[in-house]
C-alpha cells in the first residue's frame, strides 16, 4: 500500500481511527488499575490487551494501529529509549566493580554462554528461533536474554516494599547495571551492522568512518546537554516552578541531537539511547524531563505500541494451511492467529530464565545471600518489559526471527512479567516475617550483618551532631558497612501544600516551596560532604511531609521498611549561641510539634530509638571528626541501659572515639531505703486480705526488679569482660550513690570531660536513685536522667543521646515474658 493510499484511509477514517485509540487507553487503564491490586505491572496489562485484541479481531476493521504506525513506527519507541539512557550512569562502567555490577556482569556472562551452547537448535533454518544465520542475530539474541527491565523492577520492587531489603537493594542496582551495559552492546551492533546504503556500500571506509561520526556527535550531545541542563538551571532555581519554555528548549535540543546522530544511518531508537547517555543523569531539568516522558509514554504511547507490535502481519505464508486460512490470504494474517508455538515459546524462557538464574544466583551466593535469597535474585534480574518487545519486533522486521518465534517472544515477556512479581511477594513476604521473629534493636543486632539507621533531619543544623554518631556507629555493622535512611521531617502547611509538584524525584513528589527546598539543599550538600570520605556508608534520602500528627508514621514506616535497628530523632529544642548563654531553648522554627512526633515515634517505633539534645550545633562536622572526642555512657539498670550500653560499644570501635562507661550503684543509704521499700510491701501483703490484688501487684513489680537486676548484673559482667578488662579500650567508672541529688552532682561533675551523654530513657527502671527526679521533670518523654541532662542549667557543652529500646512485649501484646514467642 503506497503512501497516498494511505493517507487517504487515514483521512476518511480518522473519526473511527480516534474512537479505536480511545477504547484502547481506556481499557488498558482498567486492566492496570484491576491488576495492581495483584502487583502486575503496566506491561502486562498493555500485553494482555493486546494479545486479546490479535486473537479475537476486536478492533480491527479499519486496522488504525497498523495505519498510523506504519507511518510513525519507525521513531515511536525513541523517547523510550532516551528516557531509559537519561536515568543511567554511563561512568560507572569505569569505576570499580561493585557488588550490584558483579552480580549484573554475571547474570550476562552465563546467559551468553548458555545461548552459545544451545547454537545449534537456536540456528536451525526451520523449527529454530533465529531465521537469519548470523553472528549479528546470535549477538542480538544474547544480549536481549541477558537484558533486565530495570524500569519494571525498579517499579515492582516499589509496589512490593522490598528495595529496602537486602536482595530487593541488589537486584534493582544490578538490574539498572544489566540494563545498561546490554541495550548500550545492542546500540553498538547497530552501529557495526548498519545499512551503509548503496553509495557506501563500495568504500571499505564507510564503516568506520560513520561509527567515528556517530561516538562524535555522541560526545557533542553530552557537551551541549550539560552546558543546557546547567543554563536552565541557572534560569529556574530550585524552590520554582520549572519554566515550560526552558523544559520544551531542552525537549528539541535533545531531538534535534537524535536526529542528527541517526542522520548517520543509525536507528533512530539506538541513538536516541546514546544520545540520552550522554545527558546527565543527575538534576532538576533531567528528572523533570525524564518524568514528563514518561507519563506521557505510559498513558498514551505505550499501550497504542505494545497493541501496534501484538496486531503486527504475518511476513511469510509458511503454516497458512495450518491455520485455516488460503494462500492469498497469508499476508493478511495477524502473526497471533497463528497455532500457539508452545514449544518455542518453553525453550525461549527456559534458556532466559536459566541463564540469568545460574549466574545471578551464583554471584548472590558468593555475596553472602542463602540459597533462596539467590534463587529469588537471579528470578527478578531475569523480568523482561517494553525494551523486549521492541527488540522482538525490530528482529520480527528485519527478518531476524520468524513469526512464530516472534510470537513465542511475546508470549514469553508476557509470562515472565506475569510471574515475577510472585516472587517479589515470595521475598516481601520472607524479609517481613524475618523482622516478626527478631528483636530490632542494637542489643539483639547480629554483629555481621549491616547495621541500618533511620535519622530524623528538621535542618541543616542537626547534621553535623548526627554525623559523628553515624560515623562513630558504623563499626557496629559487619564490615563497617552501614545504611542510613536520611528522612527530611517538613511540616505540611497551606504554603508546602501548594508548592507541591508530584512525579518529581525519587520520593514521588517535590516541594518547589523556596524555604524547603533551600533546607533540603543545604541538608543534601551536607551529607555528601560526610557521605563522599567513605563508600561504606550509603545515605539515602527520604522526604517526610506531613502534618505533625502523622509524621511519626512516615518515620516508622520507613524504619520497619528499611529493617532498621535505631531511629535517631533531634530534640525539639535548640541551643542558642554561646553570646545568648547558650541555653536549650525553644526558636520559631522548631516548634512544639516536633516534641510531639519524639514522643509518638517513642511509643510507636517498631525498633531501638534515640533522642539526640545536640549541644554543639555551632562546632565544624570535619574539625570535629578528627579530634578525640570523649564519649561516657551512664548505666543504672533497665533494659533502657542495656541498650545505651550497647550503643556506647558499637561507638567504642571508632578510633576517635574515647570511651567510658559509667556504672552507678547504691551505696549503703540506698540499699537500707530499699529493704525497707521492700518490707514495707511484704507486711503490706500480709497485714490486708481484702487487698489481695493490690498487694500481687506489689509482689509483681518486686520480682521484676529482682529480675531485672539479675539480668542488669549479668549484662553488665559480660560488657566488662569484653570491653573492659580484656580489651582495656573503655574505660571504667563506679561511683556509690545514695539518691538522686547525689547522682545529679555526679553527672554535673562530668560535664567538662566529655562531649556525649549516652543515658537510657529508664521505662522499666524502678530504682531508689531516681525517685522524685520524675516530679521535677520538664519532658518526661526523656526520662527522670535524661531530662536532669537535657536542662538549660545543666551544660552548654555536652550533648545528650537518650536510647530507649525496642519493646517486644508492647509489639506481640502479651502479659508476661513467660509468653514471648521469642
Amino acid at each position: 500500500m503506497d503512501c497516498s493510499m494511505t493517507s487517504s484511509i487515514l483521512s476518511a477514517n480518522y473519526n473511527t481511527i480516534l474512537f479505536e485509540f480511545g477504547v484502547i487507553l481506556v481499557t488498558s487503564k482498567i486492566l492496570y488499575a484491576l491488576l495492581r491490586k495483584l502487583y502486575q505491572p503496566r506491561i502486562f496489562s498493555d500485553l494482555l490487551l493486546g494479545i486479546v485484541l490479535a486473537q479475537f479481531r476486536v478492533l480491527s476493521l479499519t486496522n488504525a494501529i497498523n495505519l498510523v504506525f506504519g507511518k510513525i513506527g519507525g521513531f515511536v519507541f525513541a523517547p523510550y529509549l532516551f528516557a531509559l539512557g537519561v536515568e543511567m550512569d554511563p561512568s560507572a562502567l569505569l569505576d570499580a566493580p561493585t557488588a550490584d555490577a558483579a552480580v549484573a556482569y554475571a547474570g550476562i556472562f552465563s546467559t551468553a554462554v548458555l545461548v552459545t551452547l544451545f547454537h545449534a537448535p537456536i540456528m536451525r533454518p526451520t523449527s529454530g528461533i533465529v531465521h537469519e544465520n548470523s553472528l549479528r542475530a546470535f549477538l542480538a539474541l544474547a544480549a536481549a536474554l541477558a537484558n533486565t527491565a530495570s524500569p519494571v523492577l525498579t517499579r515492582l520492587a516499589t509496589d512490593l516494599k522490598i528495595a529496602k531489603t537486602a536482595v530487593g537493594r541488589l537486584a534493582v542496582g544490578a538490574g539498572i547495571a544489566s540494563d545498561m551495559l546490554t541495550t548500550m552492546l545492542i546500540a553498538i551492533g547497530s552501529m557495526i551492522w548498519r545499512d551503509t546504503g548503496t553509495e557506501g556500500a563500495a568504500s571499505p571506509l564507510a564503516q568506520p568512518a560513520l561509527t567515528a561520526a556517530v561516538l562524535a556527535v555522541v560526545l557533542m550531545s553530552g557537551l551541549v546537554s550539560r552546558a543546557m541542563a546547567e543554563w536552565v538551571d541557572g534560569r529556574n532555581p530550585e524552590g520554582r516552578r520549572m519554566r515550560g519554555f526552558d523544559l520544551s528548549l531542552v525537549a528539541l535540543v535533545a531531538a534535534t541531537l537524535c536526529w542528527f546522530t541517526s542522520a548517520l544511518r543509525l536507528d533512530v531508537n539506538m541513538a536516541a539511547f546514546l544520545v540520552g547517555l550522554a545527558f546527565p543523569s543527575e538534576g532538576r531539568v533531567s528528572r523533570l524531563l525524564v518524568s514528563k516522558i514518561n507519563l506521557v509514554l505510559s498513558s498514551f504511547v505505550l499501550p497504542l505500541y505494545v497493541a501496534h507490535v501484538c496486531l503486527s502481519l504475518r511476513q511469510t505464508t509458511d503454516d497458512i494451511e495450518a491455520a485455516g486460512l488460503r494462500k492469498d490470504q497469508g499476508f493478511r494474517v495477524y502473526v497471533m492467529e497463528l497455532p500457539f508455538p508452545w514449544w518455542k515459546v518453553l525453550f525461549v524462557t527456559a534458556m532466559g530464565t536459566l541463564g540469568k538464574l545460574v549466574g545471578c544466583a551464583a554471584a548472590g551466593l558468593l555475596r553472602g545471600l542463602g540459597w533462596l535469597e539467590a534463587l529469588a535474585l537471579g528470578l527478578l534480574l531475569n523480568v523482561k518489559g517494553y525494551f523486549h518487545v521492541y527488540c522482538a519486533l525490530a528482529a520480527f522486521e528485519a527478518g531476524i526471527i520468524t513469526d512464530k518465534s516472534f510470537m513465542a517472544i511475546i508470549f514469553m515477556v508476557a509470562v515472565n512479567v506475569a510471574t515475577t512479581p510472585m516472587v517479589g511477594m515470595a521475598i516481601a513476604s520472607w524479609a517481613r516475617r524475618s523482622v516478626q521473629w527478631r528483636l530490632m534493636g542494637l542489643q539483639h543486632h547480629d554483629p555481621a550483618t549491616e547495621l541500618r539507621l533511620v535519622v530524623g533531619l528538621q535542618g541543616p543544623q542537626d547534621v553535623a551532631t548526627l554525623a559523628f554518631l553515624m560515623e562513630a556507629l558504623r563499626w557496629g555493622g559487619g564490615n563497617g558497612e552501614l545504611a542510613v535512611y536520611a528522612v527530611d521531617m517538613v511540616q505540611l502547611t497551606d504554603q508546602t501544600a501548594a508548592a507541591i509538584v508530584k512525579g518529581g524525584g525519587f520520593d514521588g513528589v517535590t516541594v518547589v516551596d523556596e524555604e524547603v527546598s533551600e533546607m533540603r539543599k543545604q541538608i543534601g550538600e551536607a551529607l555528601d560532604a560526610y557521605q563522599g570520605d567513605d563508600g561504606a556508608v550509603r545515605v539515602r534520602r527520604v522526604l517526610a511531609l506531613s502534618s505533625f500528627t502523622d509524621m511519626h508514621s512516615d518515620i516508622c514506616i520507613c524504619a520497619e521498611e528499611a529493617m532498621a535497628a535505631l531511629v535517631l530523632l533531634p530534640f525539639h529544642k535548640r541551643q542558642r549561641r554561646e553570646d545568648d548563654g547558650g541555653a536549650m531553648d525553644m526558636e520559631p522554627p522548631c516548634p512544639l510539634g516536633f516534641r510531639l512526633v519524639n514522643q509518638k515515634v517513642l511509643q510507636l517505633a517498631p525498633c531501638s530509638v534515640g533522642i539526640l539534645v545536640d549541644r554543639h550545633r555551632h562546632v565544624d562536622a570535619a574539625a570535629s571528626q578528627s579530634q578525640s572526642q570523649g564519649v561516657v555512657v551512664v548505666f543504672i539498670g533497665g533494659a533502657d541501659d542495656r541498650e545505651a550500653l550497647t550503643l556506647a560499644s558499637f561507638m567504642s570501635k571508632h578510633a576517635s572515639v574515647r570511651l567510658t562507661a559509667l556504672r552507678v550503684v547504691q551505696n549503703a543509704t540506698a540499699q537500707a531505703r530499699a529493704r525497707a521499700r521492700t518490707s514495707l510491701f511484704e507486711s503490706s501483703k500480709s497485714s490486708r486480705r481484702a487487698g489481695a490484688s493490690s498487694s500481687s501487684s506489689a509482689s509483681s513489680v518486686l520480682g521484676q526488679e529482682e529480675v531485672q537486676a539479675q539480668v542488669d548484673d549479668k549484662f553488665f559482667a559480660e560488657f566488662y569482660r569484653k570491653h573492659v578488662a580484656g580489651s582495656k579500650a573503655i574505660g571504667y567508672m563506679e561511683k556509690h550513690v545514695g539518691d538522686g541529688a547525689e547522682l545529679v552532682a555526679v553527672l554535673r561533675a562530668l560535664q567538662a570531660e566529655y562531649r556525649l551523654f549516652v543515658v537510657g530513657r529508664g521505662r522499666d527502671r524502678r530504682s531508689v536513685l531516681t525517685e522524685g527526679l520524675e516530679e521535677w521533670a520538664e519532658c518526661l518523654e526523656l526520662g527522670p536522667v535524661g531530662d536532669i541532662l537535657a536542662s538549660s542549667d545543666f551544660s552548654s557543652t555536652a550533648s545528650v543521646l537518650i536510647v530507649q529500646q525496642y519493646d517486644a512485649k508492647k509489639h506481640y501484646k502479651v502479659i508476661d515474658e513467660e509468653f514471648m514467642p521469642l
